[in-house]
């Protein structure tokens, strides 16, 4: 069976890195991206073969005058509310210093036949920190495929 293309979304928070969003440790978290994948092309004879592709990038700041960067940076990314991938940009740095980051983050999933079936599945990235950092451009992507 040859692959397909199903349907692929972005969402594109933020272009530019300045002015950055101020995330904070008390915010418990941003979402950043939110795509609701189109799966109603999918037959039910297809549904377990579907196959998808997750692209996120991000540009992080984080203020050094403030103390050390000690701030990890945890990226989770859901699928109707499941939670499924977690990661960790931790923090280091320097007193001094203005540090910053750029993460790409890819992940995979095969989503279960039923969120197939059910004709469109979401998916949203959310980040969070033990500190404030600064975030700057920043985007998320979803393929997905059958076959």
């Amino acid at each position: 069976m040859s692959s397909r293309l199903v349907d692929m979304r972005i969402a594109q928070d933020s272009t530019v890195d300045v002015p950055g969003f101020t995330l904070t440790s008390s915010m418990g978290g941003y979402v950043f991206g939110n795509i609701g994948l189109q799966t109603t092309s999918v037959s039910p004879q297809e549904a377990g073969y579907v196959r998808v592709m997750l692209n996120a990038y991000l540009r992080l700041a984080a203020p050094g005058p403030n103390g050390p960067f000690t701030s990890d940076v945890t990226f989770r990314i859901y699928r109707n509310g499941t939670l499924i991938f977690t990661t960790v940009n931790p923090g280091t740095g320097d007193i001094n210093e203005i540090r910053y980051e750029m993460v790409g983050i890819t992940a995979v999933d095969f989503p279960p036949v039923q969120d197939v079936l059910a004709g469109q599945i979401q998916y949203i990235i959310v980040v969070s920190t033990t500190r404030d950092a600064t975030l700057g451009a920043r985007s998320f992507a979803g393929t997905a495929v059958v076959g």
